[in-house]
């Protein structure tokens, strides 16, 4: 008994049985659409039992194995008899004998032998018997057996080999045969299978090289149809070659099922970044990200977030992992750049006041792997005065500020440069307030001082080498305030006290109602931080029955840093021109009328620290 393998492409996307199917053929299932990870495959397995398989990617066997991307469907089929009569061309050597008609006629002979002309086929076990340039070719089957073979006409659409059977209507019927070039030649046979006069296959040709097999085949549905003429047809129009043979023709009811899976790859793809490079004395992050969703990150350090900041120098790779569970890494260089030096001290030389003989240098520790570069700016962190050298000199007061670069890297410092031994001083006074004539004593304490000037506001001023204690009366109300300032050269330092004085009570003449005096006031903290804390940051008069106020802020040179005549009054601790004020002592003058129309003036100091 011949042995069939048949090759053919039905696809269908569902699982389906086809009507002639009895419910015992062998159910598979390839399972549901599944997702793998790139570099894995899958493997595919339809049931046993069936007469053949055909999947999607060309596998004829009971399973496959897939690694790519597509959907993948299989058609397992279960075969019935064959009702060709005479499909191996066993019934002797005439067409009526194998129960088939043909448009070719008998080989008549001629120069080459039998199969001379075209258009001629015979029945023999072997080309090389019908034509002297046909090559010796078994048949398909046995390798002994019959098989027909054509010197093929020129003229497309001949009918090569016809038989009419009877058909089942709507059932589902296979017609295949083999065929083969009978001469090593590139003109080749174009053939093609007929039902009923409408192709139901492709046009196939015969493999160039002879002696090779191939199958045509394709399915019908026979529909209403009770018989089906088949026909196998040859389409080429060539007139040298075009010889063929074919073998095993077959026409059978068959039992089709299909099933398919679509099978996709996660193409999951993460960055860890660009590689960096950074100091030892700073900081870098690197931000790993992925092309799809992802459930987890994983650095090799340890960290689980898709930031993190690297404390050592090395490879670092990130594992990212997707929603699938499929994983991808990549990874990043860090490069730190070592600094095996530090500022170690900053030697300063404090100036005489406000005289330019201040001086900086800085101490370094440790090993400089290239030349190290110094840059001093100052005073004050606006100021555009620099010196590229790690000594300066010839300073006035102030912050100065240092930047060591060496191998790209840098470390910072600041020092402030301070008058020497600057001169201090302190006032206290009692009483405070009363009546005039009112009789107050001062005291005073001071260091590094040697010259003392007192003004005591009420038009009465001096200078004077000793600071001794000293008496005052004042015999008009008002607000006083008195200051005793202490020198030494350039250097000075101020203190202030105020004294409040008020009209003596007016004795009743009548007994009318007493003329009750409406107190005035006017007074201030001596200190004030305007570093924007939000705590005392700016300097302001308390006021009492004032209505009219003029107000002057001079520093100890007699600069003019702020002026009003607004009753509200306040200073931010900026110059006139926005600069913020060093730390230190200023002045203040004013002129203040009460609600009486009282007329009075005074000064006194503020002491401004940041």
């Amino acid at each position: 008994m011949k042995n069939y393998l048949i090759l053919f492409t039905i696809l269908l996307l569902n699982s389906t049985v086809k009507s002639q199917c009895n419910g015992t053929e062998p159910t598979f299932d390839l399972g549901n659409d599944t997702v793998l990870c790139v570099g894995q495959s899958l493997t595919l397995s339809a049931a046993p039992g069936y007469d053949y398989y055909n999947w999607t990617n060309g596998s004829f066997q009971t399973s496959t194995v897939v690694s790519a991307n597509g959907t993948y469907a299989v058609t397992a089929g279960i075969l019935g008899q064959n009702l060709v009569l005479n499909g191996a061309f066993q019934g002797g050597t005439t067409a009526a004998s194998n129960n088939f008609t043909t448009a070719y006629f008998p080989g008549t002979g001629g120069t080459y032998g039998l199969l001379s002309n075209q258009g001629q086929f015979a029945i023999a076990t072997s080309p090389s018997l019908t034509h002297n340039n046909f090559i010796n070719c078994p048949d398909h089957t046995t390798g002994t057996g019959n098989m027909l073979v054509a010197n093929g006409a020129s003229i497309a659409n001949t009918n090569v080999w016809t038989q009419t059977i009877a058909v089942t209507p709507n059932t589902d019927y296979l017609f295949s045969f083999w065929q083969m070039n009978v001469l090593n030649s590139p003109q080749v046979s174009n053939l093609q299978l007929f039902i009923n006069n409408v192709p139901i296959s492709a046009i196939v040709p015969t493999p160039t090289t002879a002696c090779s097999w191939v199958e045509n085949s394709g399915s019908w549905n026979s529909l209403g149809a009770t018989q089906a003429i088949l026909s196998i047809v040859n389409q080429s129009t060539v007139n040298s070659g075009n010889d063929f043979a074919i073998d095993d023709v077959y026409f059978a009811p068959i039992c089709i099922v299909t099933d398919s899976i679509s099978v996709s790859y996660d193409t999951i793809q993460v960055n860890a970044g660009a590689d960096i490079l950074f100091c030892a004395n700073e900081s870098e992050n690197l931000l790993g990200s992925a092309n799809v969703p992802v459930s987890s990150y994983a650095w090799s350090s340890g960290q689980t977030t898709p930031q993190i900041t690297p404390l050592t120098a090395g490879t670092y790779t990130l594992t990212g992992t997707s929603l699938n569970g499929c994983t991808a890494t990549d990874n990043v260089n860090v490069v730190i750049t070592p600094m095996n030096w530090n500022i170690n001290d900053i030697l300063i030389g404090n100036t005489e006041c406000n005289q330019n003989n201040g001086y900086v240098s800085v101490l370094t520790s440790g090993t400089f792997q290239v030349p190290a570069f110094y840059n001093w700016t100052g005073p004050g962190p606006n100021s555009t005065n620099f010196i590229n050298a790690s000594v300066w000199d010839n300073l006035s007061i102030g912050w100065y500020y240092l930047s060591i670069e060496s191998n790209g890297c840098f470390r910072y410092d600041s020092v402030e440069v301070l008058p020497n031994n600057p001169p201090s001083v302190t006032l206290s006074a009692a009483p405070l307030s009363g009546n005039y004539p009112l009789t107050v004593g001062f005291q005073s304490t001071s260091q590094n001082a040697n010259l003392f000037e007192w003004d005591f506001g009420n038009g009465t001023s001096f200078l004077d080498s000793n600071l001794t204690n000293q008496t005052q009366v004042y015999t008009t109300a008002g607000v006083y305030t008195a200051m005793v300032i202490a020198v030494n050269g350039e250097c000075s330092d101020t203190a202030f006290v105020t004294i409040t004085v008020t009209s003596p009570p007016i004795d009743p003449i009548d007994p009318i109602e007493p003329i009750i005096p409406v107190p005035v006031s006017l007074e201030t903290a001596n200190v004030f931080t305007p570093n924007n804390d939000g705590i005392n940051d700016v300097y302001v008069f308390k006021l009492e029955n004032i209505v009219e106020l003029d107000l002057q802020i001079l520093n100890r040179w007699g600069l003019l840093m702020y002026t009003s005549s607004a009753v509200t009054a306040s200073w931010n601790g900026e110059s006139i021109s926005g600069i913020p004020a060093d730390d230190g002592v200023y002045f203040y003058i004013f002129k203040a009328k009460g609600v009486q129309g009282e007329l009075f003036d005074g000064h006194g100091f503020i002491q401004l620290i940041r």
